[in-house]
Formats: structure tokens, C-alpha cells, sequence
């Protein structure tokens, strides 16, 4: 079974016995090491070569020594970045010797005389106390950055979110390339965007239009998968969209995670990219069947005119046609009678000829209802009802 490591605890103190006397009280609970000066406990404590020694678990410091007394032992100990607890030892026990204590950075004040057992139970009491400070700073610490970390990739998420909303509505290639350009800056990232489509290709640059090399460059990445790395350069295709970044972060995990978000911006502008395409050849169709609603609106149109003019030229025709007949009883010697028995019959003809005109009116009827409903609007293209 591995023994259980005792925490350091040093005494300074130029008096032999004192120094003898408290490291037998701390020996209990404690690994004691001894200085006799102040100066000791400095060079004792300081790096050398690279390699620190072991900070204390506490220090026991007298206030009375040589050359540099107790207050100046514990700033210089503090000036180093040690933080250890120091718990001073004096004789002199006024409010003026506890305040310097504290100002010099002590946590504690012992009495000379004092008790072993009091001794101990101070120095075990700053002891854990100060391992507790140091565990809940390391907590605090790992949830500062816990935090930040959440905040950052809150961020991250936000850039590839706005993207999608900015790019709900784009109708071009040369706009989706820059969306995809800025979302990539905005992760802090140089990047070339190339999208393929059924008009050639469409490449853009943060510093405008791409060199042959350039060119070359992404027209080869096209063909490296899905997700190519190359140095700190990274490739992601998806199918009409490639997105060259030359500037990755060197760290791993910032590395992966970044990638994930710019998978999903690539992955997006490709759906995008066939989105505009489609909207593309649904204009194209809409405007050719508006040209020919036009058209069958006009036609129609003429259609009607001329179905009205035939129906008012035909009862002029006819009208002129008994009118004439009448006209010529004269010279066909007819009695009275046969001129009644002509005229009835061939006015009865006219009406019967005319009573047609009448069963049209429903057709007329129709004719009106569907030419309204292809009147062309205000800007001279029917309203009719076309998929986009």
C-alpha cells in the first residue's frame, strides 16, 4: 500500500530551540524542514536551473531576525508568487506587529510562548484551508473557461445560422459565393469559394478575381473528396461548392470543431446552389408561358370582335335580303297572296337564321369570363397563375 504523502511545512526562525520545538508540534501532521534566517528560506524556495522546489504546504515565520526580519522574508516570498500560508511568530503581540503581519501577507499570528498543540492545530487549519482556496480557484477557473468556451461556440453557431437567413432569398451565384466568403471570415478564416453551375463556373476571392493558379488550384480540389487537408490548408467539396481555406487553426480541437460548422455552410450552399438553378429554369418557364397567355389573349380577343361583327353583318344581310325580294314583287307579277306566303316565308327563314345568333350567347358569355381572366395587368403581362 502506498504511504500517504505529509504536506511540507517549513519553520524559520533564528533561535535553535524555538525552531526544534515547533517542528516536534508540526512533525505530527507534517513534513518539517528548517531555515535559520531569512535569507535561507529565499534561496531555499528559489528555482534553480529551471527545476522549483516544492512550495509549502505552510510557513512559520519569526518576526525578529537578522538582516531581513519577518515582514520582509514574507513580501519577497510573495513578490516570487508563492502562496503559501504563513503563520508569524513573535513574542510581541500588539495590534501595530498583526497589522504588518497582514500587510506583509500573513494569514496568521502565533504568540511566543505557545502551545504545541495549538501550534498544530493553526498550522493544519491554514493548511486546509488554503488547499481549499486553491481547489475552488480551480474550479472557478475551469468554469470561467468552460463558459467562454460555451459563449465561443454559441458564436460559432450564430455565424452559420445567419448565414442560413441571409441566404433564403438569394437568386445568384455570385451572391451565395460571398455569403459563404463572409460566414468563413467571420470564424476568422481566409477562404476561396468556387461553385460550378449549367453556366460555367463562377470563383471568387477575398482579393477579387482568382488568378490562373488559383483557378487551377480549385478546379483540382474539386476532384480530393469531401474533406482534404494540406498542411494548414483545408478542402471541403460538395458536389457544386468547393471551399478552399488557407489559414486553419493549428489547434486540433479548434481545428475539428470549425470544420464541422464550415461542412454544414458548404453542405447548405450546395442545396442552395441547385435552389437557384431550379428558380432559374422555373423563370425561364413562367416568362414563356406568360408570353403565350399574351399571345392566346390577344387571339381570343380578336376571336370575340369578330364573332360579334359576324352576328351584326349577318342581320343586315338578311334585312337587306327581304327588303330587296320585297322590293321585287313588282316585276314578278305575283298575286297578293303569293306575295304574303313569299314575305312570311323568308322573314320565318331570317328569324329561324337569326334565333342561332340567340343559342350563342352563352358562348359569348364564356368567351368574356375567360378573356378576363387573362387580361394582362398594369405592366402588360396577364394574371395568370405560374409555379416559381
Amino acid at each position: 500500500m502506498k504511504p500517504v504523502t505529509q504536506p511540507l511545512a517549513w519553520v524559520v526562525d533564528d533561535d535553535f530551540i524555538v525552531r526544534e520545538t515547533l517542528a516536534i508540534a508540526l512533525g505530527v501532521a507534517f513534513e518539517v524542514r528548517q531555515a535559520s534566517s531569512g535569507e535561507e528560506i529565499l534561496e531555499q524556495l528559489r528555482p534553480i536551473s529551471g527545476v522549483t522546489p516544492p512550495e509549502p504546504g505552510v510557513l512559520l515565520l519569526d518576526i525578529e531576525m537578522d538582516m531581513l526580519d519577518g515582514y520582509q522574508t514574507c513580501q519577497r516570498l510573495r513578490q516570487a508568487g508563492l502562496t503559501m500560508p504563513v503563520i508569524f511568530v513573535s513574542s510581541h503581540d500588539t495590534l501595530q506587529e498583526r497589522l504588518l503581519a497582514f500587510d506583509a501577507g500573513g494569514c496568521d499570528f502565533i504568540s511566543k510562548p505557545f502551545d504545541p498543540d495549538i501550534v498544530l492545530l493553526q498550522a493544519q487549519r491554514a493548511y486546509s484551508r488554503h488547499v481549499e482556496v486553491k481547489r475552488i480557484g480551480v474550479e472557478k477557473s475551469q468554469l470561467q473557461e468552460s463558459t467562454l468556451r460555451i459563449l465561443h461556440e454559441v458564436g460559432e453557431t450564430g455565424v452559420l445560422l445567419e448565414f442560413l437567413r441571409s441566404t433564403l432569398r438569394v437568386t445568384d451565384y455570385a451572391s451565395l459565393a460571398n455569403a459563404l466568403m463572409q460566414a468563413a471570415g467571420d470564424y476568422g478564416l481566409t477562404c476561396h469559394v468556387q461553385i460550378r453551375h449549367a453556366d460555367g463556373l463562377l470563383t471568387v476571392t477575398p482579393a477579387g478575381p482568382p488568378s490562373e493558379l488559383e483557378l487551377s488550384i480549385l478546379e483540382h480540389a474539386a476532384s480530393l473528396g469531401r474533406e482534404f487537408f494540406l498542411g494548414r490548408r483545408l478542402i471541403l467539396n460538395d458536389g457544386i461548392v468547393s471551399l478552399l481555406v488557407i489559414n486553419m487553426p493549428r489547434e486540433e480541437e479548434v481545428a475539428r470543431r470549425l470544420i464541422s460548422y464550415l461542412s454544414a455552410l458548404v453542405e447548405s450552399s450546395g442545396a442552395l446552389a441547385e435552389t437557384i438553378e431550379m428558380r432559374r429554369e422555373s423563370a425561364v418557364r413562367a416568362e414563356t408561358l406568360m408570353v403565350a397567355a399574351n399571345e392566346s389573349y390577344c387571339t381570343l380577343e380578336d376571336i370575340r370582335d369578330g364573332y360579334r361583327k359576324q352576328q351584326v353583318d349577318t342581320r343586315l344581310l338578311l334585312q337587306a335580303l327581304v327588303d330587296e325580294i320585297e322590293k321585287s314583287y313588282v316585276h314578278l307579277d305575283l298575286t297578293g297572296s303569293q306575295e304574303v306566303t313569299v314575305s312570311s316565308t323568308i322573314r320565318q327563314s331570317a328569324e329561324s337564321i337569326l334565333s342561332l345568333f340567340d343559342l350563342g350567347v352563352n358562348f359569348d358569355r364564356q368567351f368574356a369570363s375567360v378573356l378576363e381572366s387573362m387580361k394582362p395587368n398594369k405592366s402588360g403581362v396577364p394574371d395568370v397563375d405560374v409555379w416559381m
